[in-house]
């Protein structure tokens, strides 16, 4: 009977084998439709986010459920390298050398034992406890179980075939041991015959998981490694820059879903769908339709919809592309799309690097600058920027009223060169509210000496909302005046109260010639406290809660000068929200939101100021005028606007000097 064992299997594993090549040659057929893109740089930083984030699971194990994780990935790996020698002992009679040894043979039965647990956790949080970002699905029901199968038939032919031999302990295999115990009555032979069946039953689990896994969610298995290779090693959160020189071009963005690019379809691949990202999307959590898994996991459905299609004509040289629907229409809703804020809070969830705010920048390209579909109050703003170069629509003679009376010098008065230029930006300049940011802020500069200016009327809008909003043509050309501006003043430090601009300047603007040194008032005034140059003597008697921008923080990784301007005033009591730092929730301006009507079951603002009500605090900081307008809305909403009070860190800081 041997031959006709050795022949099944080799039979079955060829199957299988064809199987599962043949569907992940299908899928890389498929990222192939879409558009090229450079992801070859940096070879060596590359292999070793490939040791950090793949073999050390660096941010799946950021979250508690990530343990279980961690140990089915190792559990995997170690039992794929005992596979070979069970099935060759199995079929052929012989071990490979070295895996006989007890150190990997209890190895590999502590991680199986591992990995059988965590499917049992898994399967119980899936569909007893039901949280929210998890789905009790049927395909993923099956792949918990057929992995169970897999571990405990490999329980039960090891330990079957122990008690057929009669060597009924091995203290190196302690669950194939425990087997044995239970089966310890069993004749021999009986106990042979049942050790074929499990065999049997494993072998056909493992090549039937093997074809499954392309067709599959645990495609991901595969498409995480490549994608955490090919992640993004550029200015995080940094956009593509179109060229628009070409006059020839009609159509910009993204319509179809092979007008993505093979990095961007390579996202839904990788796709865990964990749900971290759906959890930690302020659009999301407050009823808006947009969810960034389902981002993701609807290209990708697309993708696998057309491609088979696509191929064929691809193959018969056919236009393949105008044959496609439109994403926006068939795939997505146009509410899904205008929903993000682009706090990026989804890309730091999400343990495989996918890029979810450059995917709905390029869709509402396609539909600002080729379809000219836009929400009215959108295109009201683009309306405001290209005649005031402001979203308020205000005139430019007002930009620096809030100066008036400070002794602030403007650039166009001053003979030579200034060692920082404060760009006040549109939110400090115009809103009533936010021009105390500036005023304070003024102070404190000049309480420490440094030798700044102001553009005035002249400061145009960075254009981060018209970017973000997808009018890339409105955006490149308030950059040009920006860049020509600064230039013709020789400007080479800036220094910014609004984070929007502080990214801006110093990331996007590269790619247009402006490469100079750009500071967040918060990291400037910590700098000059350290120096001793600003002294906080006052107490300011304030218990505060810090709300962290998503453009100074997520963006930037900026969290700390803020807190260590708080730290160094005198009274003052610092609590923490429970989402803070890289886990802070948006306040719902970003992205252009600030400038549009908002969707949903509830407003961004709302959610975020009761998190902050929950810590006790009588004072919300924060160091975003953007931040600033919104929370203080939100404590309006809430009805305690007179108790809890809305500073910005240079307001705080200006009390107590």
């Amino acid at each position: 009977m041997q031959p006709l064992r050795i022949i099944a299997f080799t039979v079955l594993l060829i199957a299988a084998l064809i199987g599962f090549f043949s569907g992940i040659y299908q899928r890389y057929r498929f990222l192939r439709l879409g558009q090229a893109e450079q992801r070859s740089d940096h070879s060596e930083e590359r292999m070793k986010g490939f040791f950090k984030y793949v073999l050390g699971q660096g941010k799946v194990l950021a979250e508690p459920s990530g343990i279980g994780h961690f140990f089915i990935f190792w559990g995997f790996i170690i039992l794929g390298f005992g596979e070979l020698d069970f099935f060759g002992f199995d079929l052929f009679g012989g071990h490979i050398p070295g895996f006989t040894q007890g150190w990997f043979t209890f190895t590999q039965e502590l991680f199986a034992a591992f990995v059988m647990v965590a499917v049992i956790v898994a399967l119980i949080r899936r569909y007893v406890w039901r949280p929210m970002r998890i789905e009790p699905t049927f395909e993923a029901g099956f792949i918990l179980g057929l992995i169970f199968i897999i571990v405990a038939t490999l329980f039960l032919t090891t330990g079957l075939d122990a008690v057929a031999s009669g060597a009924y302990t091995v203290p190196a295999a302690p669950m194939s041991s425990l087997v044995a115990y239970w089966f310890s009555g069993m004749s021999p032979s009986v106990a042979g015959n049942l050790a074929q069946v499990f065999f049997w039953i494993h072998t056909l689990s493992i090549f039937g998981f093997l074809v499954f896994i392309p067709r599959s969610k645990h495609l991901h298995m595969i498409g995480a490694v490549f994608n955490t290779y090919y992640r993004n090693l550029g200015p995080v959160g940094k956009l593509k820059t179109l060229d628009l020189s070409d006059e020839t071009v009609e159509e910009f963005g993204v319509a179809k879903v092979t007008q993505l690019s093979w990095k961007q379809l390579l996202d839904g691949y990788a796709c865990t769908e964990c749900g971290r990202c759906h959890v930690s999307c302020p659009a999301t959590l407050t009823g808006k339709d947009l969810s960034p898994k389902y981002l993701i996991l609807k290209m990708k459905d697309h993708l696998v919809d057309q491609g088979p299609s696509l191929l064929k004509m691809a193959a018969g040289g056919e236009d393949y592309t105008a044959s496609l629907p439109d994403l926006v229409g068939e795939v997505y809703t146009e509410d899904e799309i205008w929903a993000c804020t682009t706090c990026r809070a989804c890309e730091e969830a999400c343990p495989v690097f996918n890029e979810h705010v450059s995917l709905i920048v390029d869709l509402r390209r396609d539909l600002v600058l080729t379809k000219g579909s836009a929400p009215g109050e959108v295109n009201r703003t683009f309306t405001n920027l290209e005649r005031h170069s402001n979203e308020w629509g205000r005139p430019r003679s007002a930009r620096a009223e809030w100066a008036e009376g400070l002794g602030i010098r403007v650039m166009e008065d001053v003979e030579g060169a200034v060692d920082y230029l404060y760009y006040v930006g549109t939110a400090v300049s115009y809103d009533p509210r936010n021009q105390k940011i500036a005023q304070s802020f003024v102070k404190l500069l000049q309480k420490a000496n440094v030798d700044f200016a102001i553009l005035g009327k002249e400061e145009e809008s960075d254009g981060d909302s018209a970017r973000r909003l997808g009018n890339e043509f409105l955006y490149q050309e308030l950059v040009e005046r920006n860049v020509e501006l600064f230039k013709a003043y020789g400007v080479k430090k800036i220094v910014t109260t609004d984070p929007h601009a502080f990214n801006q300047f110093s990331k996007e603007y590269k790619d247009f010639g402006l490469d100079i040194e750009v500071l967040h008032h918060t990291q400037f005034l910590a700098e000059l406290l350290k120096e001793g140059r600003i002294i906080p003597t006052q107490r300011v008697e304030k218990t505060v809660t810090y709300h962290d921008p998503c453009y100074l923080g997520r963006y930037n990784g900026e969290y700390d000068a803020p807190r260590y301007i708080l730290e160094h005033i005198p009274g003052l009591t610092v609590l923490e929200m429970e989402r803070s730092r890289n886990k802070s929730m948006c306040c719902g301006a970003g992205g252009g939101s600030m400038f549009k009507e908002e969707t949903g079951e509830k407003r961004i603002n709302v959610e975020r100021t009761e998190q902050a009500l929950e810590t006790g605090a009588t004072t919300i900081a924060t160091a975003c005028p953007y931040c600033m307008t919104m929370m203080i809305d939100g404590t309006k909403a809430k009805g305690v606007e007179e108790e809890i009070d809305t500073n910005d860190i240079a307001e705080l800081l200006c009390m107590a000097v």
